[in-house]
């Protein structure tokens, strides 16, 4: 089965690597297919999605979109033509991804922290209303054991209106960090999504992000773009 990591990052926005390194480390790493869903912007899509071709890997542009304060939860949107606008509702930005015919993808649910990601009673009160189309159920951010009970058991009983079961790395270094969680595939992976042929699995790639590499992502995560988006300088 073809293998995807599809929420990868570049520095476009709080990711470490240009497109042509995120492309580079997929290939090497043995994957088919990444999606390229920097954080409210997809101003580094196209070169991806470009140099992917070029290098023989499938590319899904997408984004990771900051919903309104306070929570400003993560959306992923995937098959995207244009940019979502940051800090609408999760429920806003779920259909400015739908109006343009994207998939809506949850990304790192039940993270033990108030911002980023979604939490229990935020996700059910969202699928009551209109269901995702998939929901990662591996992924590298830490949640522990308690919240990854809290995640499959939430699983089991929404199951219908949660969508492909999906697995990725949330890729900020390149090689440092590609392919430690993967989603495998049967066929096209649009149709896989909607038809529910995925299987989230522990991939190829190891963790190996330089101490010095991993704080200068946290700092600009954190401080500089945070404060740079204040400033409207981005």
């Amino acid at each position: 089965m073809p293998l995807a990591d599809p929420h990868c990052h570049t520095l476009a926005s709080d990711g470490m690597v240009t497109p042509a390194e995120l492309v580079d480390a997929a290939v090497k790493a043995g994957l088919d297919l990444i999606a390229i869903t920097d954080h409210d912007t997809m101003a580094a899509a196209r070169e991806v999605e470009e140099r992917g071709e070029a290098a023989g890997l499938a590319v899904v542009v997408g984004q990771e979109t900051t919903t309104a304060w306070p929570a400003q939860t993560h959306i992923l949107g995937w098959f995207l033509e244009k940019p979502i606008a940051r800090s609408l509702s999760v429920e806003d930005t779920v259909k400015a991804i739908r109006d343009q015919g994207g998939l809506v993808i949850v990304p790192h649910p039940f993270m033990p922290t108030y911002f980023a990601s979604i939490q229990p009673d935020m996700l059910r009160r969202l699928i009551e209303k209109e269901p995702v189309d998939g929901i990662e159920v591996m992924f590298t951010a830490p949640a522990g054991p308690r919240r990854r009970r809290l995640l499959d058991g939430f699983i089991d009983a929404n199951r219908e209106r949660l969508g492909a079961l999906i697995g990725s790395s949330d890729c900020h270094f390149g090689r440092h960090d590609i392919a430690q969680v993967v989603t495998a595939y049967e066929g096209d992976f649009r149709s896989a999504i909607v038809e529910r042929k995925t299987t989230p699995r522990r991939g190829p790639g190891k963790l190996s992000v330089p101490t010095d590499m991993f704080w200068r992502q946290q700092w600009r995560a954190l401080v500089d773009l945070p404060v740079r988006r204040l400033r409207g300088q981005i």
